[in-house]
């Protein structure tokens, strides 16, 4: 049977994100105990740089309830990863005063910062030492105050942070070994991952030499995808990209590789049958795990904030509708992910090296591609 972890991102279906609140603990307990029920063993916890940058007293009882909410997922049954900082949650950037430019760019893409949504670029602050330092700061009070707790058995750092403004390979080699030392100091067994967005398939020889440092990464980004492969339709197109990333994620950074998924729910997901049938095939490459990317929806009242009011049916990603009832077919999907046998040759369908890839990436994404769908 397959090993494969099965998870989905919390989001509360109460609060939101846009307050910068932790989540509110009786709904997220009761979430967790279905999530159990359907087979989940893990909940992602993003938590937003800019959430513990208030007052002392607001960020002493930020973690405060952050810790009640590990208890309900322990209390659950489940395991616990935090998102740190989280960035990127449901296709909209999430990033503090600190990392973006001062002067307003209507072409930009929106971002939330300082409360609200502003069209921004990104600061590069990968060469700025105060910066560095601040984030690292801030990211150190959240791992002292966490730290140790039952449920906590993973951290998913920096995710899709190679993404904000470009950084020199030293630069973010040095950044992301001080993460990595802040959990070491009072964790050696937990998990460490990064997040990557598919484009580092696209140019992966940055992530190749980062991965060292971690036990394993995670692809997400699949609220758009990558020209010249052609346009996936509903959940099961999804589920066979996202089995193919995984699959050349793992070939590519020698790494336990995980996947996000969900977008698919965006529209119709399509016929059960067939996303049944494409759930076997991620099950069945030899893909670390699945997140997907929401457990429950929201309350309608949250519908108009962000990040759900950009995106038409952002609302209803999720597994669990918003009185925390599974939905039709998600039982039957996420069984065929987790209980599907191994294939035997997962890389057929890779014919030239590593090294041949890395040349030309944006030739081999698209053609390999093709092989995998017809190795399916």
């Amino acid at each position: 049977m397959s090993t494969m972890r099965i998870s989905a991102t919390y989001i509360c279906p109460v609060r939101g994100l846009a307050t910068l609140e932790p989540p509110e603990t009786t709904r997220l307990g009761q979430a967790a105990k279905v999530a159990k029920g359907l087979g989940l063993e893990r909940l992602m916890l993003p938590v937003l740089e800019e959430s513990l940058m208030g007052a002392s007293r607001d960020k002493v009882s930020f973690l405060e309830e952050l810790i009640h909410a590990l208890d309900q997922v322990a209390e659950a049954g489940l395991t616990a990863w935090l998102i740190a900082p989280a960035q990127r949650v449901l296709g909209l950037d999430w990033v503090p005063p600190h990392l973006v430019r001062a002067v307003r760019d209507p072409e930009a893409e929106p971002v939330f910062v300082d409360g609200r949504l502003r069209n921004l670029r990104p600061l590069d602050w990968w060469e700025d030492p105060s910066l560095i330092q601040k984030r690292i700061r801030i990211f150190r009070e959240l791992v002292a105050a966490v730290g140790g707790h039952s449920a906590l058995t993973g951290w998913l750092i920096l995710d899709r942070a190679l993404e904000w403004s470009r950084p020199e390979l030293e630069a973010a080699d040095l950044v992301l070994k001080s993460f990595v030392a802040e959990i070491r100091e009072r964790d050696e067994r937990g998990s460490i991952y990064m997040g990557f967005g598919w484009s580092e398939l696209l140019d992966p020889e940055m992530a190749q030499a980062l991965c060292g440092q971690f036990d394993g990464v995670r692809i997400s980004g699949f609220e758009k995808q990558p020209a010249g492969m052609g346009k996936t339709a509903g959940l099961a197109g999804e589920f066979l990209m996202a089995a193919y990333f995984g699959t050349l994620g793992r070939w590519l950074f020698g790494r336990p590789t995980e996947v996000e998924i969900g977008w698919g729910m965006l529209d119709d997901p399509g016929d059960p049958e067939e996303v049944l049938e494409s759930g076997k095939r991620l099950g069945g490459q030899g893909v670390a795990g699945v997140t997907w990317l929401s457990l429950v929806d929201p309350e309608p009242r949250l519908c108009t904030q962000p990040p759900w009011a950009l995106r038409p049916g952002l609302e209803r990603v999720s597994l669990l509708d918003q009185h925390g009832e599974p939905k039709e077919h998600v039982e039957p999907w996420l069984k065929a992910i987790f209980s599907s046998k191994p294939r035997d040759e997962i890389n057929d369908f890779i014919d030239i090296s590593s090294k041949e890839y890395s040349i030309e990436p944006h030739t081999h994404l698209p053609r390999l591609w093709d092989h995998f769908q017809e190795s399916s």
